[in-house]
């Protein structure tokens, strides 16, 4: 039992270093904000809520998937390794993606 605590326990730290260390990371979390600010004021509808709030999880998590790789990334060496560059690039395209759908579902939800 006390290492299943411990297991959410790291994961909250791993948030806290998300919101302290990752720009953008706060970024997404203010946009969730806005969305679900934006979600109360339009009274959306229940299957709504959870596009928005899958949506917000999906970026967030993706998000600190990034921020994971890159530090694991930049532990390895600092200096140029091309399957690195690599390997950042495709983590960020992931983010990239996953933002730009919710924002584009973001938008058929909000915008009507």
């Amino acid at each position: 039992m006390q290492k299943r605590l411990l297991a959410f326990v790291y994961a909250l730290r791993g948030i806290k270093h998300g919101w302290k260390r990752e720009v953008h990371f706060r970024i997404h979390a203010a946009v969730a904000v806005v969305a679900i600010l934006l979600g109360i004021f339009l009274q959306i509808k229940i299957w709504e809520w959870c596009v928005v709030l899958l949506n917000i999880g999906i970026v967030l998590s993706a998000e600190l998937m990034n921020a994971a790789i890159e530090r694991l990334a930049d532990r390895i060496t600092k200096e140029h390794d091309p399957f690195i560059a690599q390997a950042k690039d495709l983590a960020a395209g992931a983010v990239l993606i996953v933002a730009f759908i919710a924002f584009v579902l973001g938008a058929i939800i909000f915008v009507p």
